[in-house]
C-alpha cells in the first residue's frame, strides 16, 4: 500500500502535467479578459474582412518569428528556428504583435528584407511555395544589356516565366512585363512567383519581371532610368533580347504593385514626355511658348508599334511606341506623405465619386472614412455598434424603457452634422495614410523608412512638381494620352487615395483633351480607366496567395484584364498624331 501512495505521488507529479498545468495557468492568466468579454475592443478586427485579417495574423506571427531568428548561426539554423518561432507565435498573437511593432519602430534595411523576402530567403517555405504553383516550361533569368547610350552601366537582370510548350515562347509578339514592388528596397521577383505563375498560366503570354536595382544602394532615380532603358532594348530589338523571335511588331502590357506601380506610371511618364519633347525636334511650330513638357501642346499620343521613326544609332533619337495597357496594382503614387487632404483632392473625389468608375457599394466605407464626425470618435474609420442591452435585461427578456431609449440616442457631435452625405461639403478630411493609421500590413513607420531609404541621403525632391517621383502630379497633357489603364486596390488600403485620384485626374485629363480638340477623330471616345476595389481588403494581397482565397479571385481578374487588354489592341484604331506629325515635318 505505501509503495502504491508512492507511485501515486510520482504519477501526479510527472514533468508533462506540470509543464501542461503551468502553460495552461500562464495562458488563463494573459488571457481572462478576453474569455469573459471584458478585454478592450480590437477595432481592426472589424475594419477588414475576417480572411485578410486571419491572413494578416499568419503575417505577423511569420515576421515576429523570422526578426526573433535573426540573430542565429548557422544560416540553417536560422532558417528551421524561424519557423520554430512562427508557431510559437501563432499561438501568442499578443506577443507577435508586440515584437513586430516594437522592431518596426526603428526597423533597418535588413530587418525589412527579412520581412518581406521569407519565402525567397527560407528555402523550407520556398519548397512549400513551390507546390502550390503551376508547372513552368521556361523559367529562368537572362541579362539585358543597356542601350547604347548607357552600355557603360550594369545590364539588367530579368525573370522569364511561361507554361506552355517552350517551343512556343519565341513566336509570342504579346509580353506581358512586370515592375515587382517592394518598397523600392526589397522582394526581386521570386517574391511574386505566385501572382507571376498564375498570370503566365491563365494568359498564355511570356511574363516578365524586371530584377532591378534597389535601395539604398541604387536610390531614386536609378529604378525608374533602369526600367526605361529595359524598355527602350526591347522595343529596339522587338523582343529578340527577351528570347522572342523579333519578326512581329511586339505589344507590351506592364504590371506593377505598390512600389512597382509607382515605377510603371513613371516609365510611362517618362515614355510620354520623351515623344513629346522629340515632336518639338520634328515639328518647332508645334509648340505652344516654350519647350518644357507642361507646355507641348498635345500632339503626341499613344503610338503604335507599327509608327515608331527607323531604328537610329541612338535609340531615343526615335519615338516610342506606349504600352498597350498598364495595371496598377495597390500603387504608390504620392510621396507627399500629409496628413489633410488639399482642396483639389477634395473636389476631384466628389466629382467622381458618383461617376460610374468609382460608383459601387463597397466604396460606402471609403467615403464614409472621410467623414470623421459621423463616428463616436473622430479617429473611427469603421461604423459604429450599436449599444446592447446587459445580458440580465436580455435573459429576463426586459425591453429597454423610454429613457434608456433617448439616452442611446443622444451623441453630441452627431446632433451636430448631417451624417449620411456630411463628406461631401466638409472641407477638412484626412487623407488614407493617416485614416488608416494603424494598419496592420503597411505602417507609418514603413512608409517613412522606405522613403528615406529611396530618396537617399542627398536628396532634395520637389514632392509637387516631381511626377517621376510622385506620378499622381503628373501634368495634363502627358495623363491625357496614357494608354488603357487599369487598377485594383483595397478599400482600407493606406495607399487608396492614390488610386482613386490617379485615376480621376487620368479621367478628368481625358476628358478635357476631347472638349479642347473635339476635331482630333482618331481620339479614343473612351477614357480607357477601370477601378476595382477589394471591400475589407488592404495592401499586400497578392502577397498572401497560399492563405488568401480572395487573393486568388484578384489574380483571376488581372489575368482577365491582361488577356482583354491584349486582344482589344488588336481591333482598336490607333491614333494617327505621330503620322501628322512626320508628314506635315517633311513637308
Amino acid at each position: 500500500m505505501p509503495q502504491q501512495t508512492n507511485n501515486g505521488l510520482q504519477t501526479g507529479q510527472a514533468p508533462w502535467r506540470v509543464a501542461l498545468a503551468t502553460w495552461l495557468f500562464f495562458y488563463l492568466s494573459q488571457n481572462i479578459l478576453l474569455l469573459v468579454g471584458l478585454n478592450a475592443p480590437d477595432p481592426l478586427s472589424r475594419l477588414y474582412k475576417r480572411s485578410f485579417y486571419r491572413a494578416t495574423w499568419i503575417l505577423t506571427a511569420l515576421d515576429a518569428g523570422f526578426f526573433t531568428a535573426m540573430p542565429f548561426k548557422p544560416l540553417w539554423l536560422r532558417h528551421v528556428l524561424s519557423l520554430v518561432f512562427s508557431a510559437y507565435y501563432l499561438v501568442f498573437a499578443d506577443s507577435a504583435e508586440e515584437k513586430v511593432r516594437k522592431t518596426r519602430s526603428t526597423i533597418s534595411i535588413e530587418q525589412m528584407r527579412t520581412s518581406w523576402e521569407k519565402v525567397h530567403q527560407n528555402p523550407i517555405l520556398g519548397f512549400v511555395s513551390s507546390l502550390l504553383r503551376p508547372r513552368l516550361s521556361v523559367h529562368d533569368i537572362i541579362h539585358v544589356d543597356r542601350p547604347s547610350y548607357s552600355s557603360d552601366l550594369p545590364h539588367i537582370e530579368v525573370y522569364r516565366y511561361y507554361t506552355n510548350p517552350s517551343a512556343a515562347f519565341a513566336d509570342h509578339d504579346t509580353i506581358l512585363l512586370q515592375f515587382p514592388g517592394g518598397g523600392f528596397v526589397s522582394m526581386p521577383p521570386p517574391c511574386h512567383e505566385d501572382a507571376l505563375a498564375a498570370w503566365a498560366k491563365h494568359t498564355g503570354f511570356p511574363v516578365f519581371s524586371v530584377n532591378y536595382k534597389k535601395a539604398p544602394e541604387y536610390p531614386y532615380p536609378w529604378p525608374i532610368e533602369e526600367c526605361f532603358d529595359l524598355y527602350i532594348s526591347i522595343i529596339q530589338s522587338n523582343g529578340r533580347v527577351l528570347g522572342l523571335s523579333g519578326e512581329k511588331s511586339i505589344q507590351v502590357i506592364f504590371i506593377g504593385d505598390s512600389a512597382g506601380g509607382n515605377i510603371t506610371a513613371a516609365v510611362t511618364l517618362k515614355i510620354l514626355a520623351h515623344n513629346q519633347q522629340l515632336a518639338l525636334k520634328i515639328n518647332p511650330t508645334a509648340t505652344l511658348s516654350s519647350t518644357s513638357t507642361e507646355s507641348i501642346p498635345d500632339t503626341i499620343s499613344m503610338t503604335a508599334p507599327d509608327r515608331v521613326l527607323a531604328t537610329a544609332k541612338n535609340p531615343l533619337d526615335s519615338l516610342l511606341p506606349v504600352p498597350i495597357g498598364l495595371i496598377l496594382i495597390y500603387p504608390a503614387l504620392d510621396f507627399e506623405m500629409s496628413c489633410w487632404m488639399s482642396p483639389s483632392q477634395l473636389s476631384l473625389i466628389r466629382a467622381e465619386s458618383n461617376t460610374a468608375l468609382f460608383r459601387s457599394s463597397s466604396l460606402d466605407s471609403l467615403w464614409q472614412t472621410k467623414d470623421h464626425l459621423s463616428h463616436a470618435s473622430p479617429l473611427s474609420v469603421v461604423p459604429d455598434l450599436e449599444k446592447k442591452q446587459s445580458l440580465w435585461r436580455r435573459a429576463l427578456g426586459l425591453k429597454p424603457t423610454l429613457k434608456q431609449r433617448m439616452a442611446d440616442r443622444a451623441h453630441p457631435i452627431r446632433d451636430q452634422i448631417q451624417t449620411k452625405e456630411a463628406w461631401a461639403t466638409a472641407r477638412l478630411a484626412m487623407t488614407s495614410r493617416m485614416s488608416f493609421f494603424n494598419d496592420r500590413v503597411i505602417t507609418p513607420d514603413l512608409m517613412r523608412a522606405m522613403a528615406i531609404l529611396y530618396l537617399g541621403p542627398h536628396a532634395s525632391p520637389d514632392f509637387e512638381n516631381d511626377y517621376l517621383l510622385s506620378p499622381v502630379h503628373a501634368p495634363e497633357d502627358l495623363l491625357a494620352h496614357f494608354p488603357k489603364t487599369y487598377m485594383m486596390c483595397g478599400e482600407k488600403d493606406p495607399l487608396v487615395d492614390d488610386t482613386v485620384i490617379f485615376a480621376g485626374r487620368i479621367r478628368q485629363a481625358k476628358r478635357k483633351y476631347r472638349q479642347d480638340s473635339p476635331l482630333d477623330q482618331d481620339y479614343p471616345t473612351h477614357d480607357g480607366v477601370r477601378v476595382k476595389f477589394l471591400e475589407g481588403m488592404s495592401h499586400a494581397f497578392l502577397q498572401m496567395m497560399p492563405f488568401l482565397p480572395e487573393a486568388h479571385q484578384a489574380t483571376k481578374t488581372i489575368g482577365d484584364w491582361v488577356v482583354e487588354l491584349a486582344n482589344t489592341s488588336h481591333h482598336v484604331k490607333s491614333d494617327h498624331h505621330v503620322a501628322e506629325i512626320i508628314t506635315k515635318s517633311n513637308n
